[in-house]
C-alpha cells in the first residue's frame, strides 16, 4: 500500500525543482506524445500533470477542444493554468476521486507508478474512454533504479504487459533503458530530492550509512570517472 501522505508532500515539496531536474521525465513525455497514434482529440484527460511537463508537449503536438487534468496536489493548477487556462482541474488522488464524463484520450506520464493498485486505476480509467478512445502512459519498469533499489530498499511497483494483453487491446508497447550519470553519490540523493523520487519510503541517511552507501557505490558503478544510475521507462498504449 503507497503512503500517499509521504507521496503528496514530497512532491508538494519538491514541485518548485522538480521541472528543471526532471529530464528523464521529460524525455518519457516527449516520447509518449509522439507514438500516439493520432494527433487530434475531442477531449483529453490528463492525471499527474504536475508542473505540466506532459501538458507543454501536448499542446504543441496534439490537436483538442477540451481538457482536463488531475493531480493530488493543488499547487498543480497554477502551473497547468499558465498552459491551458481553460482547463478543467480535478484535485485529487486518481485511486478516489470520480470522473463524470468520457473521454477520447487518457494520459499520464511517469504517474501511476503511485498507485496502490495501478491494474485497478487503469480498468477504473478505461471505463471512461468513449467507443475509440485510447490510454496512453509511461510509468518505470523492473530494471529502473536497480543500482540502488536494494541499498535502500525501494520497493517499486512494475507492470506486467502480460496481465494487461489478456484484457485491453495493447497497441504499444516499449521498455527502455537509459544511463544518467553524476559526479558523485550524494549527487543521486539530491536529485531524488529535487524531483521527489524518495516519495516510495522515509529513509534515514545518517552519517555512517550515507558513507557506506558512497564507497560502495563508487566501487561498483563508476564508468570514465563518473557514476551512473538506470532509468527504465515503459511506454503502453491501450484500448
Amino acid at each position: 500500500m503507497r503512503n500517499k501522505l509521504l507521496v503528496k508532500r514530497r512532491f508538494s515539496n519538491s514541485i518548485k525543482t522538480y521541472e528543471d531536474n526532471a529530464f528523464i521525465q521529460k524525455q518519457m513525455a516527449a516520447k509518449l506524445v509522439d507514438i500516439l497514434p493520432d494527433k487530434n482529440y475531442k477531449n483529453i484527460f490528463e492525471t499527474g500533470a504536475g508542473t505540466g511537463i506532459l501538458t507543454k508537449e501536448l499542446i504543441k503536438n496534439i490537436e483538442f477542444k477540451e481538457y482536463t487534468y488531475n493531480d493530488i496536489i493543488p499547487d498543480a493548477k497554477r502551473y497547468i493554468d499558465k498552459i491551458i487556462p481553460d482547463a478543467e482541474f480535478i484535485e485529487g488522488d486518481i485511486e478516489e476521486i470520480s470522473l463524470n464524463k468520457n473521454y477520447d484520450l487518457i494520459i499520464s506520464n511517469a504517474s501511476l507508478q503511485w498507485c496502490s493498485d495501478i491494474y485497478k486505476t487503469i480498468s477504473n480509467l478505461t471505463e471512461h474512454l468513449t467507443k475509440d478512445g485510447i490510454i496512453a502512459f509511461s510509468v518505470f519498469g523492473c530494471e529502473n533504479l536497480k543500482e540502488i533499489k536494494e541499498f535502500f530498499n525501494i520497493d517499486n511497483q512494475y507492470l506486467d504487459v502480460d496481465i494487461l494483453n489478456k484484457k485491453y487491446n495493447v497497441i504499444k508497447y516499449l521498455s527502455e533503458e537509459t544511463r544518467v550519470y553524476f559526479d558523485k553519490p550524494i549527487d543521486i540523493i539530491k536529485h531524488f530530492k529535487l524531483t521527489g523520487v524518495n516519495a516510495v519510503k522515509e529513509v534515514k541517511l545518517t552519517k555512517s550509512k550515507l558513507k557506506e552507501f558512497e564507497e560502495k557505490y563508487t566501487e561498483k558503478y563508476t564508468l570514465c570517472n563518473k557514476i551512473y544510475l538506470t532509468y527504465n521507462p515503459v511506454y503502453i498504449i491501450l484500448q
